[in-house]
């Protein structure tokens, strides 16, 4: 159910937030109505809408602040993304100005793994895991730089770049792996969904009229609204609006036709 709802456009997603709030606050105000008339007539409502209030706030700051979170976190894996693509070309670059057609294998494993990140780890990530298909057509990009011999000290040194890319770039994948669990902790939505249900309740004590129902609905949908944009950018390599492996796919692009 979760992997549904997650996959489901920003706009969808948004309208379904707001009609399960608007419907939770209707419900809970059957019931708790039901229990004021039935236990307390003429009950007085100035305390009960004061709390509601300042839970309100509370609300506000705690979905703003789970938001922050979340947009920070999705930069941060858009950043981690762009850098593996950069250490692919810079990789791809050195193999090519090191100057030797022994090392055409090792470029040729190079752009077989960036391909294998774009069409078999990617969707891989949205499932939860990693591709081992990925993992293996690493090997040889590892192996053929490690079994390079350099002999001049140009060489020697293109050689000690190449070496440390290697490492940067087996880092990166693990920096992308790590980012595709990244989340909000569990107990921010839960802390979330209790208050929500709080203020549904107080909000029964508010004055009984369409025009308040209406106005406590358009608040409960605000909310949903940031709550939905929350959830939209929480893990940022799964769902619909995960990031894309488009700058992976450029250096691909680019990587190729220095081959040609």
């Amino acid at each position: 159910m979760i992997y549904m709802i997650n996959h489901l456009p920003a706009w969808q997603l948004l309208i379904l937030f707001a009609a399960i709030s608007i419907c939770l606050m209707f419900f809970f105000h059957k019931i708790v109505r039901f229990f004021l008339d039935k236990y307390v007539p003429g009950y007085k409502s100035d305390l009960a809408i004061n709390i509601h209030n300042s839970v309100s706030t509370i609300l506000a700051l705690i979905v703003a602040f789970s938001m922050v979170q979340a947009v920070a976190t999705y930069k941060q894996t858009e950043h981690i993304v762009r850098q593996e693509a950069v250490r692919i070309n810079n990789l791809d670059r050195l193999l090519v100005r090191y100057g030797s057609a022994d090392l055409e294998p090792v470029r040729i494993a190079l752009r077989q793994y960036a391909q294998s990140i774009v069409t078999d780890e990617w969707s891989a990530m949205d499932d939860g895991h990693m591709s081992k298909k990925t993992d293996a057509l690493f090997k040889p990009v590892s192996k053929g730089v490690i079994d390079i011999k350099a002999a001049t000290p140009r060489e020697n040194s293109l050689y000690s770049e190449m070496i440390k890319l290697t490492d940067l770039l087996a880092d990166s994948r693990n920096d992308r792996l790590d980012a595709a669990e990244f989340s909000i902790p569990a107990v921010f939505w839960l802390l979330i969904i209790v208050i929500f249900l709080l203020k549904s309740c107080l909000s029964a004590f508010a004055e009984r009229s369409r025009s308040a129902d209406f106005v406590l609905a358009v608040q409960m949908a605000a909310f949903s609204s940031l709550l939905s944009l929350t959830f939209t950018f929480d893990e940022p390599l799964k769902g619909d609006a995960a990031i894309k492996p488009t700058a992976i796919v450029e250096v691909i692009e680019v990587i190729t036709q220095r081959s040609n």
